[in-house]
């Protein structure tokens, strides 16, 4: 039987890490608000008024050199 997506999303997050569903979680929200964003932005929309997002995130809070050194220490 074929799982539907929400169903095979919930499966594959429950074997996840807590930082990394810390990571699924900002970028679920990032969706979301890239979609309401959306939905009230004028076809002609500029790419450089797209960009950012996740800067107040959890994830990415924090002086860059230590976002960088926390992501290395993840994939050691």
């Amino acid at each position: 039987m074929m799982s539907t997506t929400s169903e095979r999303l919930f499966e594959t997050v429950q074997t996840l890490p807590e930082p990394l569903l810390a990571e699924v979680l900002d970028f679920a929200d990032f969706l979301r608000a890239r979609q309401l964003n959306m939905l009230g932005q004028p076809a002609n929309t500029s790419l450089a008024s797209l960009c950012g997002g996740l800067e107040n995130t959890k994830t990415f809070s924090g002086s860059p050199l230590a976002i960088q050194q926390q992501l290395r220490n993840e994939w050691r």
